[in-house]
């Protein structure tokens, strides 16, 4: 359905597109013909600008449609500047927004497990303090959906690992 849906919206812009250049043309001729024949210059030359008006509006959205279809089935790499830049343009052109296409290049939001083993690397890296990978950890697990996951299990046994090695001056809060 999908390759059939592509190619009809691809002939649909080619038609119309053939469409509004054929009546734009034949509009000229015939409001040249008016003009040395003494007919009605004004009205023929309204009638076929507003039907090639009409066809080209039809074209573009025709045009815009399978421009949308064919990014949503390209795979184009995600990144998140260009799903950034894509939001702002959006947020200044509304029209843009129905289209979606930030969310196309946007990256998958990473998953508990990918954001547990980032925090984890950080804090081997002595990146983070115990505190500050406590507090994160807490916070994580807090936004975690699923409270009952292996996630929080494998958490449990390493705070509780450090908790114990740790002493009491480590758990005081920072002084001023």
């Amino acid at each position: 359905m999908r390759d059939n849906r592509l190619l009809l919206l691809f002939a649909a812009v080619v038609l119309t597109t053939l469409g509004a250049v054929g009546l734009g043309i034949v509009g000229v001729v015939a409001t040249v013909g008016a003009l040395l024949g003494g007919g009605a210059v004004i009205e023929t030359f309204a009638g076929f600008l507003l039907g090639t008006l009409l066809l080209v509006g039809v074209d573009i959205v025709f045009s815009v449609a399978l421009v949308r279809a064919l990014a949503r089935r390209a795979s184009v790499p995600k990144s998140q500047r260009v799903a950034g830049g894509l939001t702002r343009l959006e947020s200044v052109v509304p029209p843009l927004a129905s289209l979606g296409l930030s969310d196309v290049f946007a990256p998958p939001e990473p998953t508990v497990e990918e954001r547990h083993e980032a925090l984890t690397r950080r804090y081997v890296e002595g990146d983070l303090s115990e505190a500050e990978y406590e507090r994160e950890l807490q916070a994580l697990l807090g936004e975690s959906e699923n409270p009952d996951s292996e996630l929080l299990d494998a958490v449990d046994m390493e705070t509780d690992l450090s908790r114990t090695a740790a002493t009491d001056a480590e758990y005081e809060p920072a002084r001023e």
